[in-house]
């Protein structure tokens, strides 16, 4: 997975805004929980994990389907779902020099904190609600943050705290001190020794493989390791070594496959690299784009951009191409079909692939998504004009990563002190209100699995229905506002299913107010709007193969109470981009505000259209206090400047701006300057149709959101 470089700012302190209301009301389930818990009851009966399932090229569908809903994580990737929340901390020469991928050949002097202070930071992740923290020990550029045997390119080598600073002590030491997990990121990539081979840099030097002991210098803690390795993976094993011994209880090592300088063929060892992390740290879940522990989202945005997120997916070949084999898959790279970009990685269709009659498939691992993304977007690293994301987009991050069966890892970059800006606070959760839960009429659970098992606290108990189908009824007893339903199964099962539907009570009769796909560890679904009722109940239309365990089923406030009421109203614009960009993107709820996670609009740039304009029809007048637009958050955001926004009671005539500024019974606002991240104008009048239009052709429109609220 690569990082973007950007440009060179000059160097400054800047203190963060406090921006967020926080994550923390999500991460104890999404906001003031409603419904809440009474005694445990016994759980659905799990069998030993299955991380891997072997697939025959005989097996049918239906066989293949089977397997599929039996494959459960390992005790090290339930352990990691569980934290849900994981910060990142990208930190070295490039905060201080201001680029996000540095050269290599960057003097360590450069690295010079002048008030580190790792305890603000684990205290900052801790009050936020997040389980553990990774730091980058090592980036592109190659400077250790840490003393190594092997490299005089590190802290070691630079003036701060006179060559004995650990920056890697530090954080772990913090970490464990506000009892947070550790992980840590040790870049592949070596600029340092790639721009130094023609003094002894190791970095895509030709050299052969040769026998190799690791440690090369001593016998490090009495664990050494045998293997066949060139310089570069010789350096980097004996540097990973290091940090897999030295500092205590490793949680996640997190790879990339980050080549800056794909001519070099500097290849990766990448099956030795997970051999030593199984052996020193046997509880740490190891990322990277095929895993084995964990996979890549596909995207930098913080979320996962599918409909369904499987976490059981179908494997053929290892990273190196070689066939995959079920004996060795769950401490194996394997390539994900289609790579991570992929709209479907594992849907029954996918899964019941044929080539000649017989299954494409080699075997089925359990392989959930980590969605990385940043809270000063677009960098990495810090920079002193990125602006902290919306609280907005902190939300739709949360909600579309660990509320669709995902986990969150959220960048941090400390300025050029070693410190966080006052970027942060926390808000508690509340939890009210008893409830109670019985079957629907017509569904009966099977022995044990009561459906009083959703509303207590472990995710190991379980209503399950005795088909694949079955609805569930949630009594609240009293009137309750909610417009977040928080569902979990129990994965140790299995994750099964594949459809859903949440319907409230409107006295009289049941109403949809919400549905999806795949739940997994946990789903949250954000309604459109609030719903006020006393009983809840979600039916479960669809499950593969076997009957579904639902762990968890409860209501929450997230704290937005407002109404859209442009929410999902049929939209049209002037013209438009490619599939993903219609104008029905800036009214389906999503304010992220990334291209990548198909959550904006876009019109024509070739050619580009004159006059620019994306509208909605909210279906009859209503009355507008407030518009807010959401623009783009990964780049492009200086396009929207220079437009109106234009409210209306009966349709626009004109796609002149001119024109429709005079039409009569118009309302409009002209903004000169280009937006930031978002925009909110008062309008105080009624209105069905809401028009946003660029003056001139010279660049598309592309919009995040347009929210409408009375």
């Amino acid at each position: 997975m690569f990082k973007r470089p950007i440009g060179q700012p000059a160097r400054r302190r800047r203190v963060w805004r406090p921006v967020i209301a926080s994550l923390c009301m999500f991460a104890a389930l999404g906001g003031n929980a409603v419904a809440a818990a009474p005694p445990k009851a016994p759980p659905v009966t799990a069998a030993a994990p299955s991380p891997v399932v072997g697939i025959s090229s005989s097996d049918t569908q239906a066989q293949i389907l089977e397997k599929a809903a039996s494959v459960t994580p390992s005790a090290r990737q339930l352990a990691w779902q569980r934290e849900e929340l994981t910060g990142f901390v990208h930190f070295g020469p490039n905060t201080f020099t201001g680029v996000e991928w540095g050269s290599g050949l960057e003097d360590p002097d450069v690295f010079n904190p002048s008030d580190l202070d790792t305890d603000q930071w684990a205290a900052t992740f801790k009050d936020a609600g997040f389980k553990k923290v990774i730091l980058t020990a090592k980036h592109h550029d190659g400077m250790l943050l840490f003393p190594s045997e092997y490299s005089d390119h590190g802290v070691a080598s630079s003036s701060w705290q006179n060559g004995r600073g650990d920056v890697v002590k530090a954080f772990t030491d913090s970490a464990r001190k506000y009892g947070l997990k550790v992980g840590f990121y040790l870049s592949p990539a070596d600029g340092h020794e790639y721009e130094t081979r023609d003094d002894g840099g190791r970095y895509g030097n030709g050299s052969t493989p040769q026998p190799t002991q690791i440690p090369s210098k001593g016998n490090g803690n009495g664990t050494t390791f045998n293997f066949t390795a060139d310089d570069y993976n010789r350096y980097y094993m004996n540097t990973l070594y290091e940090l897999l011994t030295k500092y205590g209880e490793i949680s996640e090592v997190w790879l990339d496959g980050a080549n800056p300088w794909p001519n070099t063929n500097q290849k990766y060892n990448f099956t030795d690299w997970v051999t030593m992390i199984r052996t020193l740290q046997p509880g740490a879940a190891v990322f990277q784009d095929g895993g084995p522990d964990v996979r890549w989202s596909g995207n930098e945005a913080g979320l996962t951009n599918r409909t369904s997120e499987w976490s059981p997916l179908p494997y053929n070949t290892d990273y190196k191409g070689d066939p995959a084999d079920p004996a060795t898959a769950a401490d194996t790279i394997l390539s994900v079909p289609g790579y991570n970009t992929a709209a479907d990685l594992g849907s029954d269709a996918v899964l019941g692939r044929q080539t000649n009659g017989s299954s494409s498939w080699k075997l089925l691992r359990w392989q959930p998504a980590e969605c990385d993304g940043r809270l000063q977007a677009p960098s990495w690293f810090w920079d002193k004009d990125a602006r902290p994301v919306p609280l907005d987009t902190l939300k739709e991050m949360y909600l579309n990563s660990v509320g669709k069966n995902c986990q969150l890892l959220l960048n941090v970059a400390p300025d050029n002190t070693g410190r966080f800006g006052d970027w942060i606070r926390s808000v508690q959760v509340k939890t009210s209100a008893k409830a109670s839960a019985q079957n629907d009429k017509g569904t009966s659970h099977t022995r044990g699995n009561h459906p009083r098992n959703v509303l207590d606290t472990d995710d190991a108990t379980a209503w399950q229905p005795t088909a694949t189908t079955g609805n569930l009824v949630l009594n609240l007893h009293r009137a309750k506002t909610f417009n977040v339903v928080n569902l979990q199964e129990n994965i140790q099962v299995g994750q099964r299913v594949s459809g859903f539907a949440v319907d409230a009570w409107d006295g009289t009769s049941w109403k949809e107010v919400g549905n999806g796909t795949t739940i997994g560890y946990r789903r949250l679904l954000k309604l459109p709007n609030p719903v006020t009722t006393t009983k809840l109940r979600l039916r479960i239309t669809a499950s593969r193969a076997l009957p579904p365990a639902i762990s968890t089923f409860s209501v929450h406030q997230d704290g937005d109470q407002r109404i859209n009421l442009a929410f999902d109203k049929p939209a049209t614009q002037s013209s438009t981009l490619q599939a993903g960009t219609e104008a029905s993107k800036a009214v389906d709820g999503n304010t992220s505000g990334s291209f990548s996670s198909g959550s904006v609009t876009h019109t024509s740039d070739k050619p580009l259209d004159a006059n620019p304009w994306w509208q909605v029809d909210m279906g009859k007048p209503q009355s507008v206090g407030t518009i807010e637009l959401s623009n783009r958050t990964d780049c492009c955001s200086d396009r929207l400047r220079d437009f109106y926004v234009f409210a209306s009671d009966t349709p626009f005539t004109s796609t002149d701006p001119e024109a429709t500024k005079n039409q009569p019974g118009v309302w409009s606002s002209y903004q000169t300057d280009a937006v930031g991240q978002r925009l909110t104008l008062p309008v105080g009048r009624d209105a069905r149709y809401i028009r946003v239009q660029l003056v001139g052709s010279d660049r598309p429109l592309s919009l995040a959101e347009v929210q409408v609220f009375g």
